[in-house]
């Protein structure tokens, strides 16, 4: 009898036939979606490869947003900008809800680079019951590994990057160049391409950070550029720039000019002897002194445009390539005359109108007369005509970057 008593409730405990089917089916199920998704990770673009997978399961739509709501990769018809908005007003880990004639599940994941979101859509509720949390589990987990991946490649790449840059720097031998276009060509380099070698300093800070480098690092991939960074310090207590070595194509031409306004940009001329890149160094930062000179000259200008060496005028080459403390001393005895700011305002808008009084009073917002005036003033005070060449010439190299950023100003009022 007791044996009798205790067999039903043994029974009602045990699994049936039925159940044990059931749950064998659900593993079967969990571990099909796995296998499909984690095929992805070997993938060449393992998060867009990741998401069409998602698409497929859930049998509509998958999308990944970054922490801006930017959508990274996605696939299916369900309305994204419709779901980001749900997303965005509340703070919820995971969302279940209805747009339309379509069922969403959300999931937030935490990511190296800031929270992302997983949305997966269907026409039929049926399809997320059964496997949407499956679905985001897994796909979180991923996630998570290729970034994880991807962060740990970027970092080794960043190294070899900056170690491959910096022998170049020191300099190499010429019998040694061959062995270095082959490390080169692991950076998408073409062996024995034109090159240009760049540094940058940004707009509105002394020195430059990692986060420049990043910066300039992640646009140049996004644009498919060969690409060789790092961050440069020259003295202790020197401010840090950026240096990098770009290949010479129109393409990269593009990249430096998007650049302006962000960066002040120094480019040698172009080489492709790697034994040449510590002299074509020199060139670049030349350069760079160039572009700080005419930005602290007319920091609103469009003058904070890349300076290329080979491209500069000779008056430009002449004062780059002299020594800037004596030049500074020189410029300052000669205009001291000018002490006036009207004078050597309206001296600096005339010799950048090209002499044209007309132009210059328009720019100045006053009379030609008074244009004429001053003029006459600043030939008396510098004892000499400021229509002969030699005047001329000295006062155009005293004030090179200034007369610049004014042309620039003229031409920006004459296109208005």
């Amino acid at each position: 009898m007791v044996t009798a008593q205790k067999y039903p409730e043994n029974a009602s405990r045990a699994e049936t036939p039925e159940t044990v089917e059931k749950q064998l089916a659900r593993a079967q199920t969990q571990l099909d979606i796995t296998n499909s998704l984690l095929g992805a990770v070997s993938s060449l673009d393992p998060v867009r490869t990741l998401v069409n997978r998602l698409g497929v399961l859930c049998r509509g739509t998958a999308i990944i947003y970054d922490f801006e709501g930017s959508v990274i990769a996605s696939t299916g018809e369900a309305p994204s900008q419709l779901i980001w908005n749900e997303i965005q007003a509340t703070n919820q880990q995971d969302l279940s809800l209805e747009i339309g004639r379509w069922f969403v599940r959300t999931r937030r994941v935490a990511l190296r680079d800031g929270i992302h979101v997983i949305a997966i859509a269907s026409r039929g509720h049926h399809t997320l019951d059964e496997v949407g949390e499956v679905l985001l589990d897994t796909a979180e987990r991923l996630l998570g590994a290729v970034y994880g991946i991807q962060h740990g490649a970027t970092q080794r790449d960043r190294r070899d990057n900056e170690q491959l840059l910096a022998s170049l720097h020191d300099g190499i031998l010429p019998a040694r160049e061959h062995r270095f276009w082959a490390r080169l060509s692991q950076f998408r380099f073409p062996a024995y391409t034109g090159l240009r070698a760049l540094e940058c300093s940004p707009t509105d800070e002394d020195s430059a950070h990692e986060s420049h480098t990043m910066s300039l690092l992640t646009t140049a991939r996004a644009e498919g550029l060969p690409l060789l960074i790092m961050l440069r310090r020259v003295e202790v207590d020197a401010p840090a720039t950026v240096a990098a070595l770009v290949q010479d194509t129109a393409a990269s031409e593009q990249w430096i000019d998007s650049l302006a306004g962000k960066m002040l940009v120094g480019a040698s001329a172009p080489f492709s002897a790697l034994a040449q890149v510590p002299a074509s160094v020199r060139e670049a930062e030349t350069a760079l002194g160039i572009a700080r000179s005419r930005a602290g000259a007319h920091p609103s200008s469009t003058l904070s445009h890349p300076v290329r060496i080979d491209r500069i005028d000779l008056t430009t080459w002449m004062l780059s390539h002299v020594d800037q403390r004596a030049l500074q001393e020189h410029i300052k005895q000669l205009l001291a005359p000018l002490e006036q700011t009207a004078l050597l305002d309206t001296l600096i808008t005339y010799l950048a109108a090209e002499q044209n009084i007309a132009v210059a009073a328009d720019a100045l917002f006053v009379h030609p007369n008074t244009v004429r005036y001053r003029l006459s003033r600043a030939e008396e005070v510098l004892g000499t005509s400021i229509s002969s060449a030699p005047t001329i010439s000295n006062l155009v190299l005293a004030l090179h970057p200034q007369i610049l950023g004014r042309s620039e100003e003229l031409r920006e009022l004459r296109t208005k």
